[in-house]
């Protein structure tokens, strides 16, 4: 944690004389939503900036190492998503996305009004509370997309009838249950009138910001100019670890299922015995919900972390075997390498479609996974001439981007305009 970071109790002031501008941030409590943005908030720190960040008090920590002021608070929505379920499982999915956007009103509130900011930035999932915050203090809203940005020719997420896809059920008695809970609590909190028109959407911001580049987005060519795809962010800390390549000449296959849909020993157990006595120096992150033990003995060739950052592998990586996260793919076409994408989720999908059809890699569907398919598609990704052709076109779209710098330029645009 950095010697400047600290965590803050709502109604604490800004330290007297603190130069720049106060930004307000407000995250979504998943680390795929939050660890794109470290970098904005580092380089905005570095320009002499404060940020204030709301947070999961589970990711609180996360985002003290880059010296923000961290505003935590208790979030209701789950640390793992399950795959399966159907229309319960949509109907609950979406009352959680509901709850958590408002689960930081009362603390961001109190937040503001304390030490009122210049600007807000908030996920595109996380809009309620930070909406009726910046209309309260007349400050204006960025919006941040962890993936895809969206138009009204790109659905959320790049997703439209996608497979296992299935709507919530709109007579639901729980969702009427909850719209009366979160009706009462807006109104406790005397922001009713600013949500008057219903759920936020994206007509406050004064920019949308995608953590992908333009070249990657679905239909680029149909966004303007309020939207900023500043693609990856990578900080010093991404490159940070005790990590080491073989010291053979093998190539490092980079195997990972993300953070939030991870929990698939069987998946890793696969992977362990597919490419034992390959070629291939297998490196595994298994995140949290799988303990290495529980895989049993490895081959020589395959090693099983909780986690390591990604990017120290990928710099000695040929190939890289993911669940389709943008956040994971910009970081392997960053630095040059071709993804195999085993979607876990509805949403995944569209992504991994778009990753074949751009040539970037290989995509297969749940029904399909098996040992073979696996290493057929592992091999192809990195003996393909013409894949690795178009990573490196894309590697060097990611380099070119605007990038945390680029983000907080706009940010203090936006904040010395004011709103319009």
């Amino acid at each position: 944690m950095s010697p400047h970071s600290r965590t803050a109790r709502p109604g604490d002031g800004p330290a007297a004389g603190t130069p720049g501008l106060h930004v307000l941030w407000f995250g979504f409590p998943a680390y795929g939503h939050i660890k794109p943005t470290l970098g904005v908030v580092e380089e905005l720190i570095g320009r002499g900036h404060r940020v204030t960040y709301v947070v999961a008090d589970r990711l609180a920590a996360r985002v003290a190492e880059t010296g923000a002021r961290v505003v935590p608070y208790s979030s209701p929505f789950p640390e793992s998503i399950t795959t399966t379920g159907g229309v319960d499982l949509a109907t609950t999915m979406l009352m959680g996305f509901v709850e958590e956007s408002f689960a930081p009103l009362e603390t961001a509130l109190e937040c503001a009004a304390a030490d009122r900011p210049d600007v807000i930035v908030h996920d595109a999932l996380a809009s309620d509370t930070a909406v009726a915050v910046g209309r309260r203090h007349g400050v204006p809203t960025v919006r941040t997309y962890a993936g895809f940005g969206t138009n009204d020719q790109v659905p959320l997420n790049g997703t439209e009838n996608q497979p296992d896809q299935v709507p919530a059920d709109p007579t639901d008695p729980r969702l009427r249950e909850l719209g009366a809970r979160l009706t009462a609590r807006i109104e406790a909190a005397g922001v009713a009138d600013l949500l008057a028109d219903g759920m936020a959407s994206g007509d406050d911001a004064a920019l949308n910001v995608s953590f992908v580049t333009r070249e990657f987005q679905i239909r680029g060519e149909t966004f303007g100019d309020d939207y900023l795809f500043a693609g990856p962010c990578p900080r010093p800390a991404d490159y940070a670890g005790s990590w080491k390549p073989p010291e053979s000449a093998a190539p490092v296959l980079l195997v990972s299922l993300g953070t939030s849909t991870n929990r698939r020993p069987d998946f890793f157990r696969g992977c362990a015995e597919t490419f034992a006595e390959t070629p291939w120096h297998v490196v595994m992150t298994l995140g949290t919900g799988v303990d290495p033990a529980s895989l049993g003995p490895l081959p020589p060739n395959v090693e099983a972390h909780p986690w390591i950052q990604h990017p120290v592998v990928l710099e000695h990586a040929t190939a890289f075997v993911c669940q389709g996260g943008t956040g994971s793919l910009m970081e392997a076409f960053h630095q040059g390498v071709p993804a195999v994408v085993v979607p876990q989720q509805w949403d995944a999908h569209a992504t991994a479609q778009h990753v074949v059809d751009l040539g970037l890699g290989r995509a297969i569907p749940p029904a399909d996974l098996d040992a073979e398919s696996l290493r057929v598609a592992v091999d192809a990704v990195a003996a393909d001439v013409p894949t690795r052709r178009r990573v490196e076109e894309m590697r060097r779209s990611t380099r070119r981007a605007p990038g945390a710098v680029g983000v907080a330029e706009r940010l203090e645009t936006i904040a010395d305009r004011g709103v319009q």
